[in-house]
């Protein structure tokens, strides 16, 4: 049982500085009261030193908080360490696209970057749909209207591209008030942050928005690679075998057909992704016009006339093999946290904490840059009281700490306001605490003296608050039960008898078999209980019999895995709400005459379930909250008692003499902590100083995380899964659900038996690289299988039905609903915009001029040229041109110059019904 006992800075660049980079000139930083060697400290960091939150602090600069104070005045500050932002002087300095922004409505909205430096608001059906060559704004604004920002680049974008578009994106991250995540993204590298604001997944299209005609008219990329889980990306590439993956899904884009190969080894969960990929590509770039074919790897006739579509001369790039979370190992990341001050990184970005992280490293009136290495997304914390010049200049000393480190360009910088840090970033902390459960009504009195220590406290059992669904324990379903207990000897498994359940050794371990018949329905729950001074070799020999034992019972059993000093009460419950422990190293003592001492604590107060620890007779296993029970080799028996045991747990100790000695049942000394004799002391050793309470550690429990177990050959990765659903299980999968004090180990029926005997494997990795840095032994870890899962496990996820986990059955029913749906589309329908029939005819070059003749639209200048200009014009004719996409389409009118570039809206869509009605 386990007690508690009191470098120079760089020269700078004399090249043409960008008018980002003027703008983003830190000033020095305000002179402090404090000593230069602590405020130039790496370590300095304490929050009790800076106190952020007293009300006397004196500032003449503008925090984070008082920029988002709509009653917020700006003083003309002339102190030399502040300076003042420069205002636009008039809207008309403004960028156009911005003037109608505002966060009192709430939804998504993209700009992409046209021409030099114009920016035009993306039609609602072209939003997730990305142009290689291009860059684009993102603006999300939620119900309680925070802002999340992000600028996008593509993979071929130009220099003069990037650079204007960071500018534009600072200018609107002003205009919102600075929103509270802001993020630099990159095309096959984005952040968590900005995928989820596309639920539907992203598509990469090739070329440009604009370009010369003979490119344009080219639709090379027509192939599209799924990859991803949640969030699925669709990479564009060449027709190629090269793309083909057994364990991946992809795309043809034709007409009058679609075609959606499925690998032979894809997850089901990304197989119904690629089919709703394929249905939102015809829908909203096909005018819901053409039928989907779905070709799975496994129908070998199907496979193989897929394949004489491709050609194998083209190189498929690597760069389309998106980087996820996922796919980097944890434990190779070097992940260190940075206090950032200015741009200078040897000087103003001193190392201010190494794992493992704690939430009070984050100092509010100062700025933190979390670095997990060079395939991992960069964070910059800003706290609330930090100034607002640490807001202005994040993104732009996020740059710069990655050149430093020779981190890629395509990394993602994403800045991050207090109280809006998404799940990846708060994930690496050991002791991270949500703001909102500070806030929750306590349902019990406090004292003054215990309220600050007792606020949804796990770790204190005697003055917990109560939690709602979300914090409450796990229980078990009442009924009548049925207790089997056998002890494990090597490969052997004894059977206990009844008398001696609860009993045990923590030299052993035990399964504990217990049945619940509730009606009709028997719930089964398999304990396998470890001791404190079993051998680490055999724990994973005794989770393989105990898994092994389950699959006898038909994998119907709740696998729960207990340590020593850590039942949960459920279990306290089965045994009878008592456990005697014997210690293995006093049992196997071969003096027989000597003393013996336990330990009698109160195991959980509520159920007043009692835990008997036979401890060492010496002083220093005594403790002031518990009581204690000494049997001499007289057969005397004496009871010490601490001032802070309680009632109960002096009465039980009472009882357990009669356990311990039946003679001395009637005849024991009391003997009270302070009051000690001569004689006692002679007994258990020379006095010495003794725990005044019992330490273990127990964590708080967070917000859920599910994580999908990727088991490769000679690897096992681990990919997040954000704002989950059931319909995110697969069948033939394991799932870790993550409440950081507990996890639950999900196994899919279709899992094979190779995967299943990698569980241990999978759990163990999981949390040895762990970033929180939790040990093994604090968290409580539950085996479930599909159709066994109990109350406390699906209470985590909305609308649980008995057939919402993904899996053959969906996927089949995904295909059926398909051909049913290519039955109703009409391929050999009409396409070609007959309304240029009986117009007048111009010239190509006369419809390019200013002015135009009062017969022709502006938006539809092509249904005045003849069939041969047409052709000339666009390099296709009419009836190729409208079997394209209907973002190729506007490419080759813009490239053309035919299109109308001033309204948002789409002037070439097709004058046809839509997909809903032409289905009805």
């Amino acid at each position: 049982m386990e007690m508690a006992s009191s470098s120079g800075a760089r020269p700078r660049s004399r090249a043409r500085r960008s008018d980002l980079d003027r703008l983003c000139d830190s000033p020095p930083r305000a002179p402090s009261a404090l000593p230069d060697r602590l405020v130039k400290s790496p370590t300095f960091i304490s929050e009790k030193t800076y106190k952020p939150y007293s009300s006397k602090r004196p500032s003449t600069s503008r925090t984070y908080l008082s920029s988002l104070s709509n009653n917020h005045v700006d003083i003309d500050v002339r102190d030399p360490g502040v300076k003042v932002k420069p205002e636009k002087s008039s809207l008309m300095d403004q960028e156009p696209a911005f003037v109608d922004v505002t966060k009192d409505v709430p939804g998504l909205t993209v700009w992409r970057l046209e021409g030099k430096s114009r920016l035009i608001q993306t039609d609602e059906r072209d939003i997730g749909f990305f142009h290689e060559g291009a860059t684009y704004i993102a603006l999300q604004i939620n119900e309680d209207g925070d802002a999340s920002l992000h600028y996008w680049i593509g993979a071929f974008a130009n220099e003069d591209h990037k650079t204007v578009i960071e500018e534009k994106a600072h200018e609107l991250d002003r205009i919102v008030t600075h929103a509270a995540i802001f993020s630099r993204e990159s095309q096959y590298h984005e952040s968590s942050c900005f995928m989820r604001l596309f639920p539907d997944g992203i598509v990469y299209i090739e070329s440009k928005p604009k370009t010369t005609v003979s490119r344009a008219s080219v639709y090379a990329k027509r192939m599209y690679r799924i990859t991803g889980r949640k969030y699925i990306r669709a990479a564009c590439s060449e027709p190629s075998l090269e793309v083909l993956d057994s364990e991946a899904a992809c795309i043809l884009d034709g007409f009058p057909r679609m075609y959606v190969w499925i690998g032979r080894h894809c997850n089901y969960a990304l197989r119904n992704k690629a089919i709703h990929v394929a249905k939102r590509i015809r829908n909203l770039q096909r005018e819901g016009i053409s039928h989907i074919i779905v070709v799975d790897e496994k129908d070998d006739v199907m496979n193989e006339a897929f394949k004489k579509k491709l050609h194998n001369n083209t190189q498929f790039s690597e760069q389309t093999q998106c980087c996820r979370p996922g796919d980097v190992d944890p434990e190779n990341a070097d992940r260190r946290m940075h206090r950032v001050s200015g741009d200078h990184v040897m000087y103003n970005m001193p190392e201010a904490a190494k794992p493992p992280f704690y939430q009070r490293y984050l100092v509010q009136r100062d700025c933190y840059l979390m670095d997990r290495g060079a395939r991992l997304p960069l964070y910059v914390w800003v706290g609330s009281q930090a100034h607002e010049n640490e807001i202005l200049y994040a993104i732009k000393r996020g740059k710069t700490f990655c050149q430093h480190k020779q981190y890629p360009e395509v990394i993602p910088i994403c800045r991050i306001a207090d109280d809006s840090e998404p799940n990846d970033f708060k994930k690496n902390f050991y002791d991270w605490r949500e703001k909102d459960t500070k806030h929750r009504q306590l349902k019990k009195l406090y004292s003054i003296g215990n309220i600050e220590r007792a606020l949804f406290s796990r770790r204190d059992q005697r003055t917990v608050a109560k939690k709602n669904e979300l914090w409450s324990s796990d229980t078990l379903p009442d009924g009548e039960d049925e207790t089997e207990i056998w002890k494990i000897d090597g490969d052997k498994m004894i059977k206990m008898d009844n008398d001696q359940h609860g009993i045990f050794n923590n030299g052993n371990s035990y399964i504990v078999l217990h049945r619940i018949r509730t009606g009709s329905f028997t719930q089964q729950v398999l304990y396998y209980w470890l001791g404190s001074k079993l051998e680490n070799d055999n724990q994973d020999s005794v989770l393989d019999l105990v898994l092994s034992m389950n699959k006898t019972l038909n994998n119907q059993c709740i696998v729960i895995r207990v340590f020593d000093g850590r039942e949960p009460p459920h279990l306290m419950s089965v045994l009878g709400n008592c456990l005697i422990i014997y210690d293995k190293e006093l049992e196997d003592s071969p003096d027989v005459e000597s003393s013996r001492m336990f330990c009698i604590r109160e195991h959980d107060p509520e159920n007043c379930s009692m835990r008997v620890q036979q401890v060492p007779v010496t002083p220093s296993s005594l403790n002031s909250s518990a009581a204690f029970v000494l049997h001499t080799p007289s057969q005397e028996c004496l009871l010490w008692y601490g001032q802070k045991s309680r009632g109960s747990e002096r009465e039980y100790a009472k009882q357990m003499i009669g356990y311990i000695s039946p003679l001395s049942k009637y005849d024991y000394s009391i003997i009270t902590e302070g009051k000690e004799s001569k004689y006692f002391w002679n007994l258990i050793g020379q006095k010495q100083e003794y725990p005044l309470d019992f330490h273990i550690e127990i964590l708080d429990r967070r917000l859920p995380r599910l994580i999908v177990c990727c088991l490769n050959k000679d690897h096992v990765s681990f990919n997040s899964i954000e704002n989950f659903q059931q319909e995110d299980l697969c069948e033939n999968e394991i799932f870790l659900l993550d409440l950081y004090d507990q996890i639950y180990v999900w196994a899919g029926s279709e899992v094979v038996e190779s995967m299943q005997r990698q569980t241990p494997v999978c759990l163990k990795r999981y949390i040895a690289t762990d970033p929180a840095g939790r040990a093994d032994e604090t968290i409580s870890v539950w085996f479930l299988t599909q159709n066994n899962e109990p109350d406390s496990f699906t209470k985590f996820f909305p609308y649980w039905t008995s057939d919402g986990i993904s899996g053959e059955k969906s996927y089949e029913l995904s295909r059926k609903l398909i051909r049913q749906e290519n039955m109703k589309i009409d391929i050999d329908k009409e396409m070609v915009d007959r309304t240029y029939v009986g117009r007048t005819k111009y010239s190509y070059k006369d419809l390019l001029k200013r002015e135009l003749p009062e017969d022709v639209d502006p938006q539809h200048k092509e249904r005045n040229l003849s069939e041969k200009q047409f052709k000339e014009a666009v390099k296709y004719s009419r009836d190729q041109f409208y079997r394209l996409p209907l973002w190729k389409q506007e490419q080759l009118f813009k490239s053309a110059r035919l299109g109308h570039t001033g309204a948002s809206e789409n002037p070439y869509r097709l004058r046809i019904e839509s997909p809903e009605n032409h289905n009805q």
